[in-house]
């Protein structure tokens, strides 16, 4: 994250730092890489003749394994015991202080990044209930949806109204068939109302930005998945919960608990889908977000578009003019591996600080590796809209850039949740209800500070009957008996 808060004036420390903290640890990686090919022993007495183990070689194979544990407690603090015994069981001693030294050195810039960026949330939500306190906290004073959309795709049945987090002076509100009513060009159409709480299942993903400046915000998720697994449980949404993580790589299933990627590419690991209801799966995927890390990054825009074509279609970027499948042939990026198929309805909900790298954007202008360039942002919404998706985006109130992805370099996050009728776009007061701010600072409760389970279990689709044209005027009418809100939208064709 490098850039400013036009409001307080707030600076973060210019993305460069991660540059060399990144050239620091490959330093280190290459001189390393020297003693994988000893063995133990050898490469011990070594590095104790050249001081660069702290005195490793000298020890018996207990005493190693027992320093080879300190370094990795100190390493990894949030890992049991056993965690660290299989670590020490996988890797060799040089493996082990190879990553002490990358990602001690990718942790000294992390932490200048996060700690910024967590002073800054501070202030941002005093602020923020200051603003929104005229505003109902942000949330819709009548009867409304927080997300709505209306894709087309021109057949006779192809329609589809997406309400995204109903809601009713504050609360949460369960709608019914009678509750909703649709005209197309002024003729009104019948439908078939389907709700997340009636059982019918979701994939929902999390995509986490793990740069450096991500820090506070990945232990927010870390402390709150568990809640957020059992409120949204309670609420009778059925499902699959899964992980996908980002920086400028996306798919490198590499753990930073594991010997750098080839290349040294940055690691972006994930964690297939599990179900909601079996908490031994729930639990292994609560394990891989403690073992994430937040560090590197060489410049402001991130690669969240490749993450949502990764999880949607296990596509990253392109391949002779056509989008490429990973699995499916031999050119995949080093350390890749697919991304199971979702065969559910799907909500996404992206954790970033930043932007994301636009149609513009080519190796010689950013950071992007060519293996990682993604597809046309356009392109993606229009797969997104295909399968049903819905994209809520937790970023930064204060970062508002361009969102027109095909003029532009960086292009604001918020442009995935329009895309799709998700949450996001800062609307209220400059703020949402999603914002990153309230990730960050609050770290126990994290995901349901940001009323995500409640945006989540009160989302309904209304499938159109008979043909919608694109750029159709469709009028939404929500009504409780009370209350009665019709909403205006355009049908958006893919």
């Amino acid at each position: 994250m490098s850039t400013s808060d036009p409001n307080t004036g707030f600076q973060a420390p210019p993305r460069p730092l991660h540059a060399r903290a990144l050239e620091t640890t490959r330093r280190a990686l290459s001189l390393a890489a020297l003693l994988v090919s000893a063995s133990l022993p050898a490469a011990c007495t070594a590095l104790s003749e050249t001081g660069a183990d702290g005195g490793l070689g000298a020890m018996s194979a207990d005493e190693l394994e027992g320093e080879l544990m300190a370094i990795l407690r100190a390493l990894f603090p949030d890992l049991s015991d056993a965690e660290l015994t299989e670590i020490v069981q996988k890797l060799d001693a040089e493996q082990i202080l190879a990553l002490r030294d990358e990602l001690e050195a990718a942790r000294d810039a992390a932490v200048t990044f996060s700690d910024d960026l967590f002073k800054s949330a501070e202030e941002r939500v005093a602020d923020r209930e200051t603003a929104l306190a005229a505003h109902n906290g942000g949330y819709p004073a009548a009867l409304d949806a927080v997300g709505l959309i209306c894709a087309a795709d021109g057949a006779p049945n192809g329609a589809r109204v997406s309400l995204s987090g109903v809601f009713a002076e504050g609360m949460p509100f369960d709608l019914d068939a009678a509750g909703v009513q649709v005209t197309v060009d002024g003729e009104p159409r019948q439908g078939q109302l389907r709700c997340a709480r009636d059982g019918e299942p979701l994939d929902i993903v999390f995509l986490v930005d793990i740069t450096g400046s991500m820090r506070d915000v990945i232990h927010g998720v870390r402390a709150s998945i568990g809640r957020f697994v059992e409120s949204i449980g309670a609420s009778g949404v059925r499902g699959t919960l899964s992980v996908v993580t980002f920086q400028d790589t996306v798919g490198v299933d590499v753990e930073f608990q594991q010997p750098a990627p080839e290349d040294f590419l940055e690691r972006s690991p994930f964690h297939p889908p599990v179900n909601i209801a079996d908490a031994d799966a729930v639990a292994s995927l609560e394990k891989f977000v403690r073992r994430l890390e937040a560090n590197q990054g060489a410049d402001l825009p991130e690669n969240l578009s490749g993450a949502i074509d990764f999880a949607n279609s296990n596509v990253i970027g392109e391949r002779d003019g056509r989008p490429n499948v990973i699995g499916v042939g031999g050119d995949d990026p080093p350390g890749t591996r697919p991304f199971p198929t979702l065969k559910n309805r799907r909500v996404f909900v992206a954790f970033t600080d930043a932007t994301f790298h636009g149609d513009a954007s080519r190796p010689g202008n950013s950071s992007l590796d060519p293996r990682f360039v993604p597809r046309r942002a356009t392109e993606i919404a229009a797969s997104l809209l295909r399968t049903g998706t819905v994209v809520h985006v937790s970023d930064p109130s204060w970062v508002d850039d361009t969102m027109t992805p095909a003029a532009a370099e960086v292009v604001d996050a918020d442009f995935f949740a329009r895309a799709t009728g998700g949450v996001g776009e800062d609307l209220v007061a400059g703020y949402s209800l999603v914002d990153l701010e309230l990730v960050v600072v609050a770290k126990d409760e994290g995901l349901l500070d940001i009323a995500l389970d409640r945006i989540i279990s009160t989302a309904c689709d209304y499938e159109v009957q008979g043909a919608v044209p694109e750029g159709a005027a469709v009028d939404v009418t929500l009504t409780n008996g009370q209350q009665t809100t019709t909403r205006s939208l355009t049908a958006v064709g893919f």
